[in-house]
């Protein structure tokens, strides 16, 4: 269906006249009259006949007319709906994460979104960051933070936000290790190490790190962060942690150790050929003041 065809056929209907609706819709007057005749052979019926007072409907017309009413008003809701859309007047977006920025950036980010445009369904999806990056190159989701795992797809884009280290944390109140001024090697063999499921790069460069330093540690891997942290405040085990995550929580300390294995990129990804809505356009945006803050910072 033309839709430019049924508003020159409602403006006639309207104005009854050929040269007013050439002058109401900016168009000659024999563009009018092949836009009506064009209507006609679509549908094989008169919709008009002629008279002293102008233009009048036939009946094929009163019904074209009552079903043309319907469809311009579903096109121009059709048209708002588009429109508010692209404007993040309704939608949706989907982000991703892995466990670290899940917890370290996406609350305030997520809610600076919601601020911007509290009509668009925001979701949250945290796994593991190979997770991520298949439901980002299936368009699953529009982007995510994700710790660094070693591979590029080429598909998405990474974009550098910040980067972060592992630390061996533990109770600075309840752990033996709180009494050392210097930690050996060999005072880490009998320690319970706890390590973050979610995050797999976490895991991945823990297994590495203990490879290198020859360790056998009994390893509990956990899904939670708060739990981690709850279980390290009883002095029963340690965990290679973020340092980000746990640098402001009084009640643990922790070492850092000379590797640069240990050191990683947080990046925000996101399918090259993604469409970009003026919410994922916002988002950008405060992911650029995210790098700058924690440029600042550092």
């Amino acid at each position: 269906m033309n839709i430019q065809k049924l508003h020159v056929f409602m403006t006639l209907v309207k104005t009854r006249k050929m040269t007013d609706t050439a002058n109401k819709l900016g168009l000659s007057t024999p563009t009018v009259s092949f836009h009506i005749k064009s209507l006609e052979e679509d549908y094989g019926i008169r919709l008009f006949r002629t008279n002293a007072g102008g233009y009048r409907l036939t009946d094929g017309g009163e019904m074209l007319y009552h079903y043309a009413k319907q469809l311009i008003q579903i096109n121009q809701a059709l048209e708002k709906s588009v429109e508010d859309y692209k404007n993040g007047k309704n939608g949706a977006i989907k982000l991703g994460a892995s466990g670290v920025p899940a917890h370290l950036f996406m609350p305030e980010l997520i809610h600076q979104l919601a601020e911007r445009y509290p009509r668009i369904k925001v979701s949250l999806d945290v796994k593991t960051a190979p997770e991520i990056e298949k439901r980002l190159l299936s368009q699953e989701l529009d982007c995510g933070l994700i710790m660094e795992t070693g591979n590029i797809e080429p598909d998405l884009v990474y974009v550098p936000i910040t980067k972060d280290k592992i630390v061996l944390a533990f109770s600075s109140q309840n752990h033996p290790f709180a009494l050392k001024e210097a930690i050996e090697e060999e005072d880490i063999f009998n320690q319970t190490l706890l390590v973050h499921r979610l995050s797999s790069s976490t895991g991945h460069f823990s297994k590495t790190w203990l490879q290198e330093q020859r360790l056998q540690m009994e390893m509990i891997h956990l899904d939670s962060v708060s739990t981690i942290i709850k279980m390290l405040s009883y002095g029963k085990a340690v965990a290679l942690i973020s340092k980000r995550l746990i640098e402001n929580e009084k009640h643990l300390n922790y070492i850092e150790f000379q590797n640069q294995d240990l050191e990683r990129q947080i990046y925000f990804v996101y399918h090259r050929h993604l469409w970009v809505s003026n919410p994922f356009r916002y988002f950008q945006e405060l992911i650029q003041k995210l790098q700058r803050e924690v440029d600042f910072s550092k």
